[in-house]
């Protein structure tokens, strides 16, 4: 067993588990098991992980009910955490200074969302969220936001304000709910801020509609279509290191709403698509895309909404 780790009996009942203290060898894609030797694997420890330049993923049982301080702290790499939300505790500095997490995929099986505020809390970078909530995903994405300080000399005080629209997206999350109707009224906050960001919600929001209210999803499918271009270019080019982008790009093709008389993209965002992936020589991506082309070809007189 690679795994490093100690056996801790737990104040409260006497029962005992296994706190993980670290991980022999190198790895990429670190899962971590339920048990070892019979106990159940409950905690990850104080600096287990941390500083590791060899970890991309990370998988965590729905045992694990405590996550220490700085467990995952400076993994430059590391760019995916799956896990429960079994987590009661979680200390400061989890998955600070890891530069690379884009996404945190939890299995809902408490309605513990608390988990989420500690990943936000704990990070102010951009990050995306993907919730398995019973038989439905939610997939929401979190902006960044910064601090941003200014010193104000004639009054001898320092003023800070906070930039970008991610501390307001933030304050959507509680412990036990999300309240989507208004991480939807952010979006307009989110389109200020500009870039890949407010693309990336709006197609998750349109992909995967968890309570999503009727004048939120006209909102979002203007913005797709507006912005249809620049959505299915960086979905080309970055579907190599991103493979989920395949599925993505056949969600928004196959997207089965008449919005206002127009297809979600237009037909020429797509043809540019196709050259772009016929150009990168993406055999997948130029075969979904051209399906799509066919498909969206077709009159609307011959769909069924």
């Amino acid at each position: 067993m690679p795994f490093l780790f100690e056996v801790m009996e737990h104040k409260k009942d006497a029962h005992k588990y296994v706190n993980i203290t670290g991980f022999e060898g190198n790895t990429s894609n670190l899962v971590v098991p339920g048990e070892i030797d019979g106990l159940p694997v409950e905690a990850i420890g104080n600096h287990a992980f941390s500083g590791r330049e060899d970890l991309i993923t990370v998988q965590l049982p729905k045992t694990i009910k405590t996550l220490y301080g700085f467990a995952f702290h400076d993994c430059r790499k590391l760019k995916k955490i799956s896990l429960f939300d079994s987590i009661d505790d979680y200390y400061d500095g989890v998955c600070r200074q890891c530069d690379r997490l884009k996404e945190i995929e939890i299995t809902m099986v408490r309605g513990w969302y608390e988990v989420v505020r500690n990943f936000l809390a704990d990070n102010d970078r951009t990050l995306r969220f993907v919730l398995n909530i019973g038989t439905n995903i939610a997939a929401l994405t979190f902006p960044e936001y910064v601090y941003d300080f200014n010193e104000n000399t004639m009054a001898r005080t320092i003023q800070f304000s906070i930039a970008g629209s991610g501390m307001f997206y933030r304050e959507c999350v509680d412990r036990r709910s999300i309240d989507y109707r208004q991480y939807d009224k952010l979006f307009e906050k989110a389109v200020i801020d500009g870039g890949e960001t407010s693309e990336n919600i709006a197609v998750d929001r349109l992909v995967y509609p968890v309570e999503l209210a009727d004048n939120y999803r006209k909102m979002y499918e203007e913005f797709v279509r507006s912005n249809a271009e620049s959505i299915l270019r960086r979905l080309v080019e970055t579907s190599e290191a991103e493979p989920a982008n395949l599925d993505t790009v056949k969600a928004l093709l196959t997207y089965n709403r008449n919005c206002g008389g127009e297809k979600l993209l237009p037909l020429g965002s797509i043809d540019e698509a196709i050259k772009l992936s016929a150009d990168k020589k993406l055999a997948k991506m130029s075969a979904i895309l051209m399906d799509g082309d066919a498909l969206t070809s077709v009159s609307s007189n011959e769909f069924v909404f």
